[in-house]
């Protein structure tokens, strides 16, 4: 039961936001009673949080299973839920939990280090500008592609090139090499 509701509220907040889906909207997509994802879970409130944390396990877990790879960008994918979910809880202004949850960035931290042999710091510091690039490409894609008249290039071609770039950011040591000399018409 517990799982039914947290796959159901995952995959809603994910389509909808978290504002715009209804405990009532989460029993009937798991076919449970409302008054069980109360009692087992607890209030709305509770339920965001947890939702959030479900996923953060998945998504670290998928880190792990699959090092270095890109975990998907539609809202189907376990990426695609963490960052829907991430970005509604931060625009409406609630605290993305981060003490005591398994934490996809750190699981990607560990991936780094381990496969480019950088340091702990180093690693810790490209997990985290890598899960930016992450999250603002996925939350702002459509946007990205029109106004850098990318919409001729095949969105599959970008969203590799986007996992290539970040493969290669987590394979560079922090603080970053010197920029190259410009090119000065």
């Amino acid at each position: 039961m517990r799982t039914a509701v947290l796959d159901a509220a995952a995959t809603l907040f994910a389509l909808r936001g978290i504002d715009a889906v209804s405990l009532r909207d989460i029993a009937a997509e798991a076919d449970v009673n409302l008054t069980l994802i109360r009692r087992y879970i607890g209030n709305r409130e509770d339920l965001i949080t947890e939702v959030f944390e479900y996923v953060s396990v998945q998504l670290a877990q998928a880190v792990e299973d699959h090092p270095l790879a890109g975990q998907g960008f539609t809202p189907d994918t376990i990426m695609g839920k963490w960052v829907r979910i991430a970005a509604s809880m931060t625009l409406s202004g609630r605290t993305l939990p981060g003490a005591g949850v398994v934490n996809p960035v750190q699981a990607m931290a560990h991936t780094i280090m381990v496969g480019y042999e950088v340091s702990d710091e180093t690693a810790r510091v490209r997990a985290a500008q890598v899960t930016a690039a992450a999250l603002g490409w996925r939350i702002f894609e459509q946007y990205l592609v029109h106004a850098g008249g990318l919409d001729g290039i095949p969105i599959e071609l970008l969203r590799d090139d986007l996992v290539h770039s970040a493969r290669r950011l987590g394979a560079t040591v922090w603080p970053s090499p010197p920029d190259p000399p410009a090119v000065v018409p």
